[in-house]
């Protein structure tokens, strides 16, 4: 079953904003076509090599649409369509320091 959006909990409102901020670029470098040599440091802040996170459309991510992060207190909501990009991304929020993950599965299809 798809799933339409993830929510991870952080520390505070400034770190999920931080974080919220860094996925959003690194979601419109992912869009925009990924190239290697304008790969933006979205995630060295928080210890995580974005070069790690070097994603291609159609090749390592199954959206249809460009994911979006936003803010809601301390938690970074990301909406997306995805069937298993998902868990993939759900590591990186942990890996970004996120106390929890939670997916929100689709309800169609």
């Amino acid at each position: 079953m798809p799933v339409d959006a993830i929510e991870a909990r952080f520390v505070d409102e400034v770190v999920a904003g931080e974080v919220a901020d860094a996925l959003n670029r690194w979601f419109r470098w992912i869009v925009s076509g990924g190239e290697a040599d304008s790969l933006p440091p979205a995630f060295e802040e928080f210890g995580v090599p974005t070069e790690d996170y070097a994603w291609r459309l159609e090749e390592d991510v199954d959206w249809e649409f460009g994911p979006h992060a936003r803010v809601v207190g301390t938690e970074v909501r990301i909406s997306i369509q995805t069937h298993d990009t998902w868990a993939r991304l759900s590591g990186l929020l942990r890996a970004l320091g996120a106390s929890a993950v939670r997916i929100e599965r689709a309800a169609h299809e």
